[in-house]
């Protein structure tokens, strides 16, 4: 998970909960938890995780880049799947437990938002970032991240987009987070994910629609080659509102062939 750092941060212990003021996050005093909650997070591992990886078909050998990587729980299932994995992220505490709790075939750095100088150009041929960009004030800035996923991947190379669903869940309630409602979407407010892990983790993100993103994304040289919401089969598991309404969004844009 990556963080626009331009701004200061100040973070406090409230009733078990962890905020965050100003709108940034610094993981490193809380790595530990969040990787905790990273491992418990079913909703993601068990709808998201799947669709990303039927994306990322054929996977042995690929070259695939995790931007906003955080403790590197996705880095370790694609690594497990035959990937040549490298995450990234700003955080240098959630670096350091990647590092500590992954295979040493996985590579981690630390980096400025939006700054991949260390990749060549076309260096992957895929790359994935989930609940990253949603946690960027700035359009700009994301518009930069864009532009820099597209420099580092292969002629038809895709970029996998994951990010919470306020539009079409609002207010709704799974299995390993929830989604506060907001009364006003609009571009840029504030809204907020609460995880339910132990302690909660809230993080106050960015409203953008997907409507944004591809835009963005076009403007970067990039075609939307899918867009998917998943919910959660009839399969007897304790599912709350998976069923009825998608967690997140996952996107699949293709970097076009000049």
């Amino acid at each position: 998970m990556e963080f626009y750092s331009g701004l200061k941060i100040k973070l406090r212990l409230h009733r078990s909960y962890v905020y965050i003021e100003n709108w940034i996050m610094d993981y490193t005093p809380i790595a530990g938890n969040y990787n905790k909650a990273e491992d418990e997070a079913k909703t993601l591992q068990l709808l998201g995780y799947p669709v990303m990886t039927k994306h990322l078909e054929p996977i042995v050998g690929k070259k695939i880049l995790d931007y906003g990587c955080g403790t590197g729980n996705f880095c370790r299932v694609l690594d497990a799947m035959g990937a040549k994995v490298a995450g990234v992220d700003i955080s240098e505490g959630m670096i350091d437990v990647a590092r500590k709790t992954s295979p040493p075939g996985i590579s981690f750095n630390r980096i400025c938002s939006g700054d991949l100088s260390l990749f060549g150009e076309q260096s992957f041929d895929h790359v994935v970032s989930n609940f990253v960009l949603c946690a960027i004030p700035s359009k700009q800035m994301i518009s930069k991240i864009f532009s820099e996923i597209y420099r580092v991947l292969r002629d038809d190379g895709s970029f996998i987009l994951v990010n919470s669903n306020w539009e079409e869940s609002n207010g709704r309630e799974f299995v390993s987070f929830r989604l506060e409602h907001c009364r006003h979407l609009e571009s840029g407010c504030s809204v907020r994910a609460v995880t339910k892990s132990d302690p909660p983790i809230i993080f106050e993100d960015f409203f953008r629609s997907k409507t944004e993103y591809r835009e963005m994304a076009g403007a970067a040289g990039f075609r939307t080659e899918v867009l998917e919401e998943p919910l959660a089969p009839d399969d007897g598991s304790r599912w709350l509102d998976e069923r009825t309404y998608p967690p997140f969004f996952i996107i699949v844009f293709r970097k076009k062939q000049l």
